[in-house]
């Protein structure tokens, strides 16, 4: 699988996309769609970190945000 559209976000949209994927999990991408400029890209991000196993996914979620916010500092 594929984590490039994650990826290639930037540092804050990461972030943006990791906080909504450990609160709110496969509903994150819904949410994300919403934005008005970005809405397709964050869906797209949230749903590939959605199809990872459960355990991978928060600790992939975890490490990358913390990266991200590290990143954006």
């Amino acid at each position: 699988m594929s984590l490039a559209k994650f990826r290639s976000l930037q540092a804050q949209d990461r972030a943006l996309v990791a906080v909504a994927v450990l609160v709110d999990g496969n509903d994150a991408a819904t949410y994300l769609e919403c934005d008005a400029k970005k809405g397709e890209i964050l869906k797209e991000a949230a749903q590939e970190l959605c199809r990872l196993d459960m355990d991978a996914r928060l600790a992939f979620v975890g490490t990358t945000l913390r990266l991200a916010l590290e990143e954006d500092a």
